[in-house]
């Protein structure tokens, strides 16, 4: 009898690394650019569809997705019960497009480093940004803010948060930090930034707004698994599908040695077994390096993304030591109140 397949999400490049912007520190801004053709959107739907399990989740992103949009594919979305994500830079955001992510039940993740003077390794887009993201307000659009955190603003923490939070509707955040190839933070400067934005965020909001890490933390606390995918016991969370149909585990590995099909001749089930599948999953536990299996954080970020673990560990272990205490009081009341 075949294994039970398990749920997956799907991470859809319908441009590849095709953007209208051309910011300093994209991690995929060198993978090559085209659009996702009808009939294979079409295809890749489909079989996504019929797999047997319940909860089915496709999330646009890029490059720039919305270069896509008059392909159709966003039509064809909407003909199926998927839950539906977008990650835009929000700059070609219009009224119409607005209107159909807010009847469509989409959430948007709309990409903003910050104010003006911190948002400035995003192109020059801040004006176009803040414009597209008003209108998903117009709207009603469900969407959250997703900032990344490099050289630019990784000494404000406090002030990226305040501007965030005051300036806009959403109360859902997302921080990632920028590890290259360009402009990457060090470690100590991840922590230090963590560190302000949870001192901040404590203050007055641990109820009233969400931020993405956070949220995480207190959800392995209380139920013993994170929602980050950094944070996950192996490396199988979701699949990459780019705009030629081809397939990968990860957006930051889209690599020839890694890559596992096309969605146009191989089926989720072959690739998912693929061998090349399996060892890359594993890999996140199976190659920790001592360091990690003795560190007293390891139940939480569980060696951190392989990518990650030689930049960012100082940080990790300097913010879990500030905030996990808190974090811990703030996820007893949270199940004290259910």
């Amino acid at each position: 009898m075949m294994p039970m397949l398990q749920p997956f999400s799907l991470l859809v490049k319908p441009a590849g690394g095709g953007c209208n912007l051309s910011c300093s520190y994209c991690f995929y801004k060198d993978h090559p650019a085209g659009l996702m053709s009808r009939d294979l959107a079409l295809a890749m739907f489909d079989k996504y569809a019929t797999l047997p399990f319940a909860e089915k989740s496709i999330a646009l992103q890029g490059g720039e997705p919305l270069l896509a949009a008059g392909s159709g594919i966003l039509e064809l979305m909407a003909e199926y019960p998927f839950e539906k994500s977008i990650q835009t830079n929000a700059t070609l955001l219009t009224d119409e497009l607005a209107a159909t992510f807010s009847q469509g039940g989409w959430l948007v993740g709309a990409s903003l480093d910050g104010p003006r003077e911190l948002n400035r390794m995003r192109d020059n887009s801040f004006d176009d940004a803040v414009r597209g993201i008003r209108l998903l307000e117009k709207h009603g659009a469900d969407y959250n803010l997703l900032t990344v955190v490099s050289k630019a603003n990784v000494e404000h923490p406090a002030e990226v948060y305040r501007f965030l939070r005051d300036n806009f509707k959403t109360r859902f955040h997302q921080y990632i930090e920028c590890t290259g190839p360009r402009d990457e933070i060090t470690g100590e400067e991840w922590g230090a930034f963590l560190v302000g934005l949870f001192d901040e965020w404590v203050k007055a909001d641990s109820r009233t707004v969400s931020v993405r890490l956070f949220d995480s933390i207190v959800s392995q606390i209380l139920l013993g698994f994170p929602t980050q995918c950094s944070f996950g016991f192996s490396c199988r969370q979701y699949l990459v599908v780019e705009h030629d149909g081809s397939v990968y585990p990860c957006d930051f590995h889209v690599r020839d040695d890694l890559k596992l099909g096309n969605i146009a001749t191989d089926s989720f089930e072959s690739m998912l077994e693929s061998p090349i599948y399996c060892k890359f999953a594993a890999a996140k536990t199976a190659n920790l390096p001592p360091k990690c299996r003795d560190c007293r954080h390891i139940a939480f970020c569980n060696g951190d993304c392989p990518r990650n673990r030689r930049t960012l560990c100082a940080g990790w272990q300097t913010f879990f030591d500030h905030a996990l205490p808190t974090l811990r009081k703030l996820a007893i009341e949270a199940a004290s109140n259910r």
